[in-house]
């Protein structure tokens, strides 16, 4: 009874929840993120990041997504409540659609829109290509702080602020407690000064798998199988990054010895200790947990929902893991927002954007959306709130240390969606056995030749 209580509670609360696959075929980015789940109380006291004047007036386009409509619009309604002089209209496409309608619209120096959706990954491609306006003149130092730094990092493109982030993501480490109980193990801790290390899990894995002595359990996966925004994180924590710092360098990068390091962890969790399945995709990630057939799954905050709708799953949660020899990281970033540099009404657009991100628009999208936040304020009502002290809530004080101290930005770069469509095949080889640095060369050859249009 207490369990369906829980369960009824939390199932209200995430009414809306929109499962993200963990990405689409193109840009994951910002569909990990695509989530219903309860979030921060609202800060009432909370400085608002511009008061708007009544006595202006004008009309305003939106491009936006359709999973994301009803926090969208209700940001939008108190808006223009207090502002009855402004129109805010919303163009919207279904996500699988969105990137292809902004390349479109904005590629064609479109008048017709003033606020862009903006996925994290594809701001640095937009400033370039000129499509959205800095905003390093509008927003003063004090309120870019009131966002998470590795937010800031990954809105700058050239060293101008371009699009403040609307929302965030963060990853952790569920866990089966039957199969820990199996083996006679102690539960990983949720305190994120305690998080395991990679060989920790293989270590936990293999003594799991060998007391339950079924070849059908196995002891980890990733939510996202061979996904950039989950896999990138393992050479980011042996000092591997994708690129240089200019973007457009992967030689010596990708396939330098602390990626191949990185990479090889991987290779073999799937073929030297067998503790990871080969052949599954991201829709088979969190069956098999919930099946029972995991002891380790890398996955969203948000998964919790679906967890606590399975009867008699017993799961906790812990920090995402990282190398004892290497730094701390975890995967982050979501959806920002940007002015469109056609657009004919920036003035009211830049005063929208602000109420959206930083305002209290911001708040009502948070709380209508269940999105996970970029402000600092509500990262920290996450560790104050006494709603965040019972289990499976606590998983968000965890996701608010995570997001100021281990939060490690995919790359920026004018070509993210050329390179996710090569790393992923790429780590996808890597995981079926192909020799990792074999694959890091061929990948850093073909990503070389789809730079050669930027350079």
């Amino acid at each position: 009874m207490k369990k369906a209580l829980r369960f009824c509670s939390i199932m209200l609360a995430t009414l809306l929840l929109f499962t993200a696959c963990g990405g689409n075929t193109g840009t994951p980015s910002a569909a990990e993120n695509v989530e219903k789940s309860p979030s921060a109380a609202p800060l009432t006291s909370a400085p608002q990041a511009s008061e708007v004047s009544s006595e202006l007036q004008g009309v305003l386009t939106l491009l936006s997504f359709t999973e994301y409509h009803d926090a969208v619009q209700a940001a939008i309604d108190a808006f223009q409540t207090s502002n009855p002089g402004i129109t805010v209209n919303m163009e919207e496409y279904p996500y699988a659609q969105y990137s292809d309608a902004v390349e479109i619209k904005l590629g064609s120096s479109s008048k017709d829109f003033d606020v862009i959706m903006t996925d994290a990954t594809m701001v640095s491609a937009y400033a370039y290509r000129g499509w959205i306006a800095p905003l390093e003149g509008y927003f003063s130092t004090e309120e870019k702080a009131r966002y998470a730094s590795a937010l800031v990092d990954s809105s700058t493109y050239e060293g101008s602020f371009y699009s403040p982030p609307l929302c965030n993501s963060c990853q952790v480490l569920w866990y089966n407690k039957d199969l820990f109980d199996l083996a006679g193990l102690d539960y990983p801790s949720e305190d994120p000064s305690e998080r395991l290390t990679w060989n920790k899990v293989v270590e936990l894995s293999q003594q799991v798998m060998q007391a339950a002595n079924d070849n059908s359990i196995y002891g980890l996966t990733f939510e996202q199988v061979d996904r950039p925004y989950q896999v990138l994180p393992i050479p980011n924590s042996y000092g591997g990054n994708a690129f240089a710092a200019d973007g457009m360098t992967v030689d010596g990068y990708l396939n330098s010895e602390a990626f191949v390091k990185g990479m090889q962890f991987y290779a073999d969790i799937h073929n030297t200790y067998n503790i990871a399945p080969k052949g599954t995709s991201p829709s088979d990630s969190l069956g098999l947990f919930t099946a029972g057939k995991l002891l380790f799954v890398a996955g969203n905050i948000f998964d919790f929902s679906t967890f606590e709708a399975i009867e008699n799953l017993n799961y906790g949660f812990t920090a995402f893991p990282y190398f004892s020899d290497g730094i701390k990281v975890s995967p982050t970033d979501s959806w920002h927002v940007s002015l469109s540099s056609f657009s004919q009404n920036q003035d009211l657009a830049i005063e929208f954007i602000k109420y959206f991100t930083l305002g209290e628009g911001n708040d009502i999208f948070l709380d209508t959306r269940g999105a996970f936040a970029a402000k600092v304020e509500t990262l920290e009502a996450y560790s104050s709130e006494p709603k965040y002290n019972e289990f499976p809530y606590t998983v968000f004080k965890l996701a608010s240390y995570e997001a100021q101290n281990t939060a490690y930005p995919r790359p920026s770069t004018l070509a993210y969606g050329e390179f996710e469509s090569i790393i992923t095949s790429t780590f996808s080889d890597i995981r079926n056995g192909i020799d990792v640095q074999e694959s890091l060369d061929a990948a850093v050859e073909q990503i070389n030749s789809q730079m050669a249009v930027y350079r």
